[in-house]
């Protein structure tokens, strides 16, 4: 009996034992040491870009400033060429401008006097006396514009013949007097007056050298973008080219691309390198590509841990027939991958860390955290006391929560970026003009504490005089 009962009681010893082992076991929470916390090196890549700084030459109003400089009388001259002839011209009328490509065409109305001398014979008598004549022409004039090698506007004026709309007619004692050619010789010595003139008001009125060479000087200051998140615009101008000349109604465009490497970068002021000098003019046949840099968005780990926990806290998740709660949830970086932390709790109770690869999707514009994977510690962990856990059902119904929508983020790095460009002027008289309109994202990588959306924005930018001063 007695040895019955010594062995009754180590059995219920043992089972009692059994019990509490197990409990114990059960609430025990498991401690998992996770990956070690690092970055990779990450940044924006420089993009090459053109745009163009724009000149508009407005032919009307060029138009009226040699209107304003040129009234009555034009030119008076006495003994032209040694003859007995005077000559005075006026302006007959507003001058009128027209434009096709790179040329100008002008016509100038004119009011012409000569008075001159005349000898004739007679009937074997020799008559001579002075004679006026008075008469209107309209002559055409046409100026080529280009820009020479050291970057200033050119024009050649020449004139391209004339039409008379009151011919000069004399008649002296029964015989009409030949004055055309005296007119004609009258207006050689005048023609040149008009075509300097016209030379010098283009030239006084179109600098371009001094927008070009400014431009090109300010544009190597670094410009914040966004105080924010201290990102800096940096511009390093490679290569000028003059595109060709287009015209719109009456208005003659002077297109200069700047060739250039945008750089967005992160933190102080970068340092300004030695200015690059000016380069000589190259051409190209063709209009100047769409404006395109390189700028980025922050997703910070809070933001992202913040949406997941709202979608997965408190829930329980079944497998194998154990069950497991989310209780907390947090993320950060290991070597360029996602690390999420979860503290469970149920069957199994703990902190339980996973990886995965952080991944735009275009198609739904979300940060998703793809190809999730226990870390290794934690795998070790669980195949000793937790193995149904490596079946993966939980991690599959787990990733498709940890999603991020980009709209939001994206448009308003765009806007800061369209922002900048409407609020920019590069130096008085000159501004940014134009739209960034097409964003597509190119990387994707993590710094300490968020994720770094880099993306490409695209758009018509230019650089615009504001007005010409005639």
């Amino acid at each position: 009996m007695f040895i019955k009962g010594f062995k009754a009681a180590l059995c219920s010893l043992f089972c009692k034992a059994a019990v509490v082992a197990f409990i114990v076991t059960s609430c025990k929470t498991a401690q998992i040491e996770g990956p070690q916390e690092s970055y990779l090196p990450s940044g924006l890549s420089p993009a090459m870009s053109e745009f163009p700084l724009q000149v508009e030459l407005d032919v009307k109003k060029l138009e009226s400033a040699v209107n304003s400089k040129m009234n009555g009388l034009l030119y008076q001259g006495d003994n032209i060429s040694g003859e007995d002839l005077s000559v005075k011209i006026w302006k007959g009328g507003q001058f009128m401008f027209f434009i096709t490509n790179n040329e100008i065409t002008y016509k100038v109305p004119l009011k012409i006097w000569c008075r001159f001398g005349w000898k004739m014979e007679k009937f074997g008598v020799t008559l001579s006396d002075h004679y006026e004549a008075a008469g209107t022409i309209s002559l055409v004039y046409k100026t080529t514009v280009n820009i020479d090698q050291n970057w200033n506007l050119v024009s050649k004026t020449i004139s391209s013949g004339y039409n008379w709309l009151e011919k000069p007619k004399v008649k002296a004692v029964g015989v009409t007097i030949p004055v055309t050619p005296v007119v004609n010789l009258a207006l050689s010595y005048f023609q040149g007056t008009i075509s300097e003139q016209i030379d010098k008001v283009l030239y006084e009125s179109v600098p371009l050298k001094s927008y070009v060479q400014t431009a090109w000087d300010e544009m190597q200051k670094p410009y914040l973008l966004s105080d924010s998140s201290n990102l800096w615009l940096k511009i390093t101008p490679k290569e000028l080219y003059l595109s060709p000349f287009t015209t719109t109604g009456n208005k003659l465009n002077l297109t200069v691309a700047f060739y250039a490497q945008l750089e967005s970068l992160f933190g102080a002021q970068p340092a300004v390198s030695e200015k690059i000098p000016l380069p000589q003019l190259k051409t190209i046949q063709r209009q100047p590509q769409q404006f395109n840099i390189n700028i980025a968005a922050d997703v910070t780990f809070a933001k992202m841990a913040e949406m997941a926990k709202g979608q997965l806290l408190g829930k329980s998740f079944t497998e194998a027939g154990k069950t497991v709660k989310i209780d907390n949830l947090s993320i950060y970086s290991s070597a360029g991958r996602a690390v999420v932390v979860a503290d469970v709790s149920g069957s199994y109770k703990g902190r339980v860390f996973f990886t995965g690869k952080p991944v735009y999707n275009p198609e739904k514009r979300t940060l998703e955290i793809a190809e999730p994977e226990f870390d290794i510690k934690t795998r070790n962990a669980l195949l000793k006391s937790a193995n149904w856990l490596m079946h993966g059902m939980i991690l599959k119904k787990i990733a498709p929560m940890l999603t991020y929508p980009l709209d939001d983020s994206l448009n308003m790095a765009k806007k800061e970026a369209n922002d900048m460009i409407k609020s920019y002027e590069v130096y008085k008289g000159v501004h940014i003009a134009g739209a960034l309109d097409s964003l597509s994202v190119t990387s994707v990588d993590m710094i300490p504490g968020a994720v770094r959306i880099g993306a490409n924005v695209k758009g018509n930018v230019a650089l615009k005089v504001d007005d010409l001063r005639f």
